[in-house]
């Protein structure tokens, strides 16, 4: 059987060894003729996977579903979807060959993992980006040796992560069974994400009815995060005169430019309440409305943004009673660089547990942030989030702030006593900055404390049982202040259950460009400037220059910039002097090396974005909006970097 047409590259055929090196070392039995047996609880374990949106999607397309067994059935093939555990919760395709794979226990509640059924296509795509092929002897087991699989990941709506796997036997696979097999992975990336069934004109139709013509006389427009319409009511489309195949989809800009400037705040978590807006109806005339834009959040993910135009009295904005909520989610976290990205995907994976988080770093590197991040993907996401800066409590009333009072127990207190951060965070997140400052006889206090989930009022005798999650923050060396007696060591091995690492500006150079372009055009906007770009000497200027005050000084630095900024981009001469250095630039004898230089600096920046959005092209599958997302950057911002390649400069 000839597999020319494959062209597999040497890496995955070193990957395919690797893999069945692996399974001879881990003692698995090549020579099994099945797999292992399936129980009535694999096959419970395996039917929870399939969620309530995957049992719409299956009753929404229904005609797809049936193409799908039609098409494996005419061409004497299996369909499988596999969950990201590889466990089997679905199949679809030739009943001949459904059966004998089912006496081999692949099959609902079977498991296709590399320790259970060897060397196969699923295991190969769970390690490589693209689809995979496993021919023949390529197996592991002797039970998969006559067959081909293939195989590829799906990357579903609402975090539904998995893989399909086609399998048909051998004798069977041609060029022709190659083309239908790469042609069902295309259709099937569609149908998986959701873009097509009909759960969405479900909720089009449900939003309908709340915001319908007769309900409301407000605009209502939805957005996505690359501010693309989603939704509009009928209000809108009677304004503007539109229709709505030419507005679903469309960017906002497109459609009504003024409204733009407020989905920036968005990015911030953001309210914005009562902004004065003009409006331009679909015949010219311009008509003063008030817009308010919420985001639009689920599960600590932001998603969008919902934007309601109207007339009369500004609404109030609703806010929390307290104030004790987190503000930022890991889509707030801008960077592309490796090692800010593995910094984040650690930090989502710790937020599942309850367990005390130590971040340590310099100041400016975002801690305060990853703390809000954690929080808003935790289980205690709809609990209150609580900060408190340890440094800016006067050392005689931080054991009040953190554990209360009862009335009257000290001088100025008040009669009625007052909770303690310990009691508003209950159930939630407490977040302790600075937690180096905090004096050493209040220390053993907060141990006992963590100790024992409990705290005393000051002034009182009877303790409070509380559930909390502790995260500190520190740029202090904590293991330092120990030797030095000003930190106690069992404190902090309670509290350094689970260590992030802060990574400093200057160690993740990738992300200074990204980040100057996200400050700037918030700033711009905030400062009525029509500032679109940072020119290549200012670019330079900041990729050389340390940051000591890490991300907090580049935002500083972007907001001066743009208040002094008199063209369209940010110039040399409009950062401070600090980072420019003109004087030294004005001094320098030797300004073509200066140049050459520049332009190298230049070029390796481009590179590396280019290569990053190239990267995520493939792996999205080319959804720019994902991949805008991903790289914390703006959709025309992308449009931007990938316009560089198709005109031929590519940063070589």
């Amino acid at each position: 059987m000839s597999i020319d047409f494959l062209n597999r590259e040497k890496e995955y055929i070193s990957m395919l060894k690797s893999s069945n090196y692996m399974c001879k070392k881990n003692g698995l039995d090549p020579h099994v003729k099945a797999l292992p047996t399936v129980t009535e609880a694999d096959r419970e374990r395996c039917k929870n996977h399939v969620t309530g949106h995957i049992r719409l999607m299956r009753k929404s397309t229904p005609e797809y579903y049936q193409a799908v067994a039609d098409t494996m059935a005419a061409n004497n093939s299996v369909l499988l979807y596999l969950y990201d555990n590889f466990d089997i919760f679905g199949r679809y395709g030739d009943r001949q060959l459904k059966d004998e794979l089912s006496a081999k226990n692949i099959k609902l509640g079977g498991n296709l993992g590399e320790d259970c059924a060897g060397t196969n296509a699923a295991v190969m795509a769970a390690r490589s980006p693209a689809s995979t092929w496993v021919i023949g002897d390529e197996h592991y087991l002797d039970a998969l040796k006559p067959y081909v699989t293939f195989a590829f990941g799906i990357k579903g709506k609402y975090g539904r992560n998995g893989y399909v796997v086609i399998i048909t036997r051998k004798e069977n696979f041609d060029e022709r069974i190659y083309n239908l097999f790469k042609l069902l992975e295309s259709t099937e990336t569609i149908i998986t994400t959701g873009h097509v069934t009909k759960d969405v004109i479900m909720r089009d139709i449900m939003q309908r009815n709340e915001y319908r013509r007769g309900s409301t006389n407000d605009i209502v427009i939805m957005v996505d995060n690359s501010c693309s319409v989603t939704y509009a009511n009928d209000m809108f489309y009677d304004f503007y005169s539109y229709h709505p195949q030419e507005t679903i989809n469309s960017f906002l800009s497109d459609i009504c430019p003024e409204l733009v400037s407020l989905v920036s705040k968005i990015a911030e978590g953001k309210k914005v309440v009562g902004k004065p807006v003009e409006l331009a109806r679909g015949n010219g005339l311009r008509e003063q409305y008030f817009a308010d834009c919420s985001p639009i959040s689920t599960n600590g993910r932001q998603l969008g943004a919902l934007i309601t135009i109207y007339k009369g009295k500004v609404k109030k904005e609703e806010k929390p009673a307290d104030g004790n909520h987190a503000r930022y989610t890991f889509d707030d976290l801008i960077g592309v660089s490796d090692n800010f990205v593995q910094l984040k995907r650690f930090a989502e994976q710790i937020s599942s547990t309850s367990s005390p988080i130590l971040i340590q770093g310099e100041s400016g590197t975002g801690k305060e942030l990853f703390a809000n991040a954690i929080h808003c993907t935790s289980q205690r996401k709809d609990k209150p989030f609580v900060a408190v800066n340890c440094a800016a409590i006067p050392r005689e009333l931080i054991g009040s702030e953190l554990f209360g009072y009862v009335g009257g127990s000290f001088t100025g207190a008040s009669r009625t006593g007052a909770k303690g951060k310990f009691e508003l965070a209950d159930g939630g997140t407490l977040f302790l900055d600075e937690i180096g400052e905090m004096p050493v006889e209040m220390q053993s206090v907060l141990l006992r404390a963590l100790e024992d989930n409990c705290i005393t009022r000051i002034g009182a005798t009877k303790p409070i049982s509380v559930d909390v999650r502790i995260i500190t923050a520190t740029n202090k060396d904590l293991t330092k202040c120990i030797s030095d007696g000003t930190f106690r060591a069992d404190l902090y091995y309670r509290l350094n259950v689970i260590n992030l690492t802060m990574i400093p500006l200057r160690r993740r150079r990738e992300d200074i460009k990204e980040l100057a372009e996200y400050f700037l055009e918030r700033f711009a906007f905030e400062n009525g400037k029509n500032i679109h770009g940072i020119s290549t000497a200012a670019t330079l200027a900041m990729a050389e220059y340390s940051w000591p005050g890490n991300v907090r000084e580049l935002r500083n630095c972007m907001e001066y910039s743009a208040i002094v900024c008199k063209s369209e981009q940010i110039e040399l001469e409009d950062l401070p002097n600090s980072i420019s250095r003109i004087e030294q630039t004005e001094a320098a004898p030797n300004a073509e090396q200066d140049g050459s230089e520049l332009r190298m600096m230049t070029d390796f920046f481009t590179k590396q974005r280019l290569e990053m959005a190239k990267k995520l092209m493939a792996e999205y599958k080319g959804n720019k909006s994902k991949v805008a997302k991903e790289m914390g950057v703006s959709r025309s911002t992308l449009y931007r970097i990938l316009d560089t390649a198709e005109n031929g400069d590519d940063g070589k």
